[in-house]
C-alpha cells in the first residue's frame, strides 16, 4: 500500500496526513462533508459537535450558525488555527462516531492528500534542481583562449 493512502474504506490517518494541511481539501471533499454534517440529527454528531471537538467557543459556534453551509465556514476557520489537519480532522470525525463519513470520504480525502502531497514533494524537486542550476550556471565559467 502506498503510504499516506488510506485504502479503500479506510480514513485512519496516517503519518503523512497528520501533517497534511487542511487546504489540501479540494471543494467537492468540502461540499460532501457539509451534505452530512449540516443536517441536524439526533442519533449523529453534526457539524456543531465537531465544532466543540474542535475547541471552538459557544459564542463562535452560534455565529456560524448564520451561515447557509455552517460546517464549510467551520472548516475554512478551523484551518487557520493551530494543529489543524487532514489527519486531525479524520481522528475528530472517529472520535464522535462518523464511520459513515469515514467510510464514504475516506477514499476520496486519501486521494486529495496523495495529490497535495505528491504536488508539494513536485515543488520541493523543482525547486532543489533550480537552485542546483543556478549554483552549477554560477560555477561554470567559459576560458577563453585569445
Amino acid at each position: 500500500m502506498t503510504e499516506g493512502v488510506p485504502s479503500a474504506g479506510s480514513a485512519l490517518p496516517t503519518p503523512a496526513m497528520s501533517s497534511l494541511p487542511l487546504a489540501a481539501l479540494n471543494v467537492r471533499v468540502r461540499r460532501r462533508l457539509s451534505l452530512f454534517l449540516n443536517v441536524r440529527a439526533p442519533v449523529a454528531a453534526d457539524w456543531t459537535v465537531l465544532a466543540e471537538a474542535m475547541d471552538f467557543e459557544y459564542l463562535e459556534i452560534q455565529q456560524l450558525e448564520k451561515y447557509a453551509d455552517p460546517t464549510s465556514r467551520l472548516l475554512d476557520d478551523w484551518q487557520r488555527r493551530p494543529g489543524a489537519s487532514v489527519g486531525r480532522l479524520l481522528e475528530l470525525l472517529a472520535k464522535l462516531g462518523r464511520e459513515d463519513v469515514l467510510m464514504e470520504l475516506g477514499p476520496s480525502i486519501g486521494a486529495v492528500g496523495w495529490w497535495w502531497l505528491s504536488l508539494t514533494n513536485t515543488c520541493k524537486a523543482r525547486n532543489v534542481t533550480s537552485r542546483l542550476s543556478l549554483r552549477s550556471a554560477s560555477l561554470q565559467v567559459p576560458i577563453r583562449s585569445d
